[in-house]
């Protein structure tokens, strides 16, 4: 019977579980079409005689810093830059179809679906043990990102601003290191070090979800998460508006 003012963020989703995936998938394909569009926006008019500081750019650039379009060298290519777009627009109208389906035609609540796997990530606000369960496989997907950013500058390489060219980057999976840069982060200079902090997150995140999905909450979360029952909802569902709001303040 939990309940929230209109002024929480999706407030009408507070006991619809299904409907919540649906505004998670849409808010999804929102990001995916404006990466896409404006990417392809951007390769139309890039012109590689100017700095990109100076032509108000903003997806070449993040291509640019993992050697995307440009090739060892640093000189533009390129190459890559329309089929990545493309495929955000592609996968921009898997995210709202699936938004639509959940929204449209499948269940309102995910407990009464009759698939046993969705059951699974029904929303108790009030449960400490599905909110970890379900930010068990939150962390584990984070991981995996930052596995793959990890092996994507090992094989094929990254932006070295050093150097002004793309480099293999292997990473330096020094623990003491990495305790020491995390009050001095700013100051890091080296993309090995860089790495081995992204390995080291990825280790965490995988390890830490699959323990939360496995093991549940904490007797330390279970009095965290019962101290803020009654705003833990709220929170979660004023954060969905804040992101609308700022791809909106982005677009």
């Amino acid at each position: 019977d939990v309940t929230y003012g209109w002024w929480a963020g999706n407030a009408f989703v507070t006991n619809r579980s299904g409907r919540f995936i649906a505004s998670h998938a849409a808010h999804t394909g929102l990001i995916s079409l404006a990466a896409g569009a404006n990417t392809l926006f951007e390769f139309s008019r890039f012109d590689p005689s100017v700095p990109m500081g100076n032509q108000g750019l903003v997806s070449i650039p993040h291509l640019a810093a993992i050697g995307i379009g440009f090739d060892e060298a640093g000189v533009w290519t390129g190459a890559g830059v329309a089929t990545i777009a493309i495929f955000h627009l592609i996968f921009s109208m898997v995210y709202g179809g699936g938004g639509l389906l959940h929204g449209v035609l499948f269940d309102e609540k995910v407990e009464d679906s009759e698939v046993l796997q969705a059951q699974k990530f029904k929303l108790e606000w009030n449960n400490p043990d599905n909110q970890t369960f379900i930010l068990g496989h939150h962390l584990i997907f984070m991981g995996v990102a930052c596995a793959w950013f990890v092996e994507w500058a090992r094989i094929h390489g990254i932006y070295d601003p050093a150097l002004g060219a793309v480099r293999q980057v292997n990473y330096n999976l020094d623990l003491s290191m990495i305790w020491q840069r995390q009050f001095d982060f700013i100051t890091i200079d080296s993309l090995e070090d860089v790495m081995g902090g992204h390995a080291f997150l990825a280790f965490a995140e995988i390890t830490g979800g699959a323990f939360h999905i496995i093991a549940g909450s904490t007797p330390w979360e279970d009095k965290r998460l019962g101290e803020w029952s009654k705003f833990k909802g709220a929170e979660l569902l004023s954060a969905e508006a804040v992101l609308s709001w700022s791809l909106a303040g982005i677009g």
